[in-house]
């Protein structure tokens, strides 16, 4: 026997012959129900607790004002301590001679007192040649107060004239330039002179202070 089961359409049209018509029915009422379980599972939602230091809506936690004793200054130490600097000691130069005339020598040896034999000699003869005895000038080895200015020696000799046999103008400190004529500063006439020891052998650099030490006769 035939199977008298069939899926084709055209062949159910042939049985299925009455029309069929979709009415809407008003009395029916459909609801939709809104989802409202939560989207990730609770393992993934973050549980935070209630923070015990927010005060309940409407109102303002005022913090207690701190007390005096906790509040830190910062005024800087400048401000609070003042510190006057303390004056430098004048420098006590110790010098042979007697300074009479208000004549300071200067010479720079790091190794004698004064100078070499020779340097000490032709010393004697600048001296003589410019009518001062010992009594007169003061001499100072700088090389033992190697850094003291001029001001330094100025306020403690008061000199009028000075003799400079090795110390150069940058050791003194001063704005000037040495072009070999006598400089006039701070009332004291100043001339510049090589070391002694190489002067006794340089005969232009003799000639040359020759010049200027007649004028200070």
């Amino acid at each position: 026997m035939e199977n008298q089961l069939t899926n084709n359409a055209n062949a159910l049209r042939l049985f299925f012959t009455d029309e069929v018509f979709v009415v809407e029915d008003k009395t029916v009422k459909i609801t939709h129900s809104a989802i409202t379980e939560a989207v990730l599972p609770d393992k993934f939602v973050e549980q935070k607790k209630p923070d015990p230091s927010l005060s309940t809506p409407g109102t303002v936690k005022i913090p207690a004002a701190i007390p005096e004793e906790k509040v830190k200054n910062y005024t800087s130490e400048a401000e609070l301590m003042h510190v006057a600097s303390e004056p430098t000691a004048p420098v006590e130069f110790k010098f042979l001679g007697g300074n009479k005339k208000s004549v300071l020598i200067l010479v720079n040896d790091k190794d004698n007192d004064v100078s070499t034999p020779e340097g000490r000699e032709l010393l004697r003869k600048i001296v003589k040649a410019v009518d001062l005895a010992t009594a007169d000038f003061a001499l100072v080895n700088y090389a033992n107060y190697y850094g003291s200015d001029f001001v330094a020696l100025q306020e403690f000799f008061q000199p009028v004239i000075m003799l400079s046999f090795g110390v150069e103008i940058s050791h003194l400190k001063l704005n000037l330039t040495w072009q070999n004529e006598i400089i006039l500063h701070a009332n004291t006439r100043i001339i510049f002179a090589p070391n002694l020891h190489q002067l006794d052998s340089d005969i232009a650099a003799k000639k040359l202070l020759w010049g200027n030490l007649q004028k200070i006769k």
